[in-house]
């Protein structure tokens, strides 16, 4: 009884060890991203992903290391490389038109997410026996991550960083936080190499991906360069004739004072914070682990093995 016993706690924690072996795996990724800010974008009626400009569409790239430490629960480190722009000419708003503003912004996201496997979402390989070839999984996700960014912009052929000019009189930082939110499923082939799709919505705790947020301001309050008060008003870029639509001069610039003596000035963006999106294929490899555990209590098993031949033979 006691041998019986012995080995049924063995089976129990071999099945455990089975369990664990497939839940690490480590790959690369690519895909598409985009912003909601300040530029570009739709009409101002058209609110969260509507306002997005699929044209400004640009790319993202990275790699990311995963650990399901539980069957409902998993780990994802991640490192992606990521580019969004805008451009007011692209708008639909007759406001962003004549404002005639344009970025792009190389960003560098280190991520941190838990995942959350639902199980009706899930169709596994029945007891990680290999009767499946395949394993599907659905997750959704929540996370904390850090961003450094550095804004640009197209100047006379020739690409010039905004933070430092102080467009708006504000010194802001390059590094910010991000909370991704999302979902996003993969499948197993042969156990080891597995192929997924992620969409992500990262909010940012900042409102310069872009360079802009509040008000056009004084150049004395910008930047010495003399570019700063060139790149903050872009208005007078364009060529106003009778058939465009574009608001009156006076509405952009510093100059124009709503109320001078109350130092109130034309508005030059919206005090909220920016957002992207990210969406990525990914193919990851597998990792078999041979835990230390394993390897020590490898006994138990040949010891089955032999009790298992001896009641055969009886």
């Amino acid at each position: 009884m006691k041998k019986l016993l012995f080995v049924l706690v063995a089976i129990v924690l071999h099945s455990s060890l089975v369990a664990q072996r497939y839940n690490l795996d480590f790959g690369v990724k690519g895909g598409v991203a985009n912003y909601l800010g300040d530029i570009g974008g739709g009409d101002l009626a058209r609110p969260f992903v509507f306002n997005l400009e699929v044209k400004d569409t640009r790319w993202s790239t990275g790699a990311f290391i995963r650990y399901r430490f539980h069957p409902l629960f998993g780990y994802q480190g991640a490192f992606t490389y990521a580019r969004v722009q805008g451009a007011d000419s692209e708008s639909e708003n007759p406001a962003r038109l004549g404002r005639n503003l344009s970025f792009k912004n190389d960003i560098l996201i280190l991520d941190n997410k838990l995942e959350f496997y639902p199980p009706q979402l899930t169709m596994s390989d029945v007891g990680r026996r290999g009767r499946y070839r395949t394993d599907f999984k659905t997750y959704l996700f929540l996370g904390i991550g850090a961003i450094y960014h550095n804004p640009k912009t197209l100047y006379e052929g020739e690409y010039v960083k905004l933070r430092p000019l102080m467009t708006e009189g504000v010194s802001y930082s390059p590094f910010s936080i991000s909370i991704p939110i999302g979902s996003g499923f993969y499948f197993t082939y042969r156990k080891q190499h597995r192929f997924g799709l992620e969409i992500s919505w990262n909010y940012t705790f900042t409102d310069y991906l872009d360079d802009v947020s509040g008000f056009y301001v004084n150049p004395s309050d910008m930047s010495s360069d003399p570019l700063a008060a060139i790149l903050a008003n872009r208005n007078p870029e364009l060529q106003y004739t009778a058939g465009n639509t574009y608001p009156d001069r006076a509405n952009y610039g510093p100059s124009n004072a709503i109320s001078q003596a109350e130092n109130v000035f034309n508005k030059r963006g919206e005090a909220q914070n920016d957002n992207f999106i990210l969406m990525t294929l990914s193919y990851s490899f597998v990792v078999k682990s041979n835990s230390g555990f394993n390897r020590s209590y490898s006994w138990i098993y040949r010891s089955k093995s032999r009790f298992g031949k001896t009641k055969a033979r009886f």
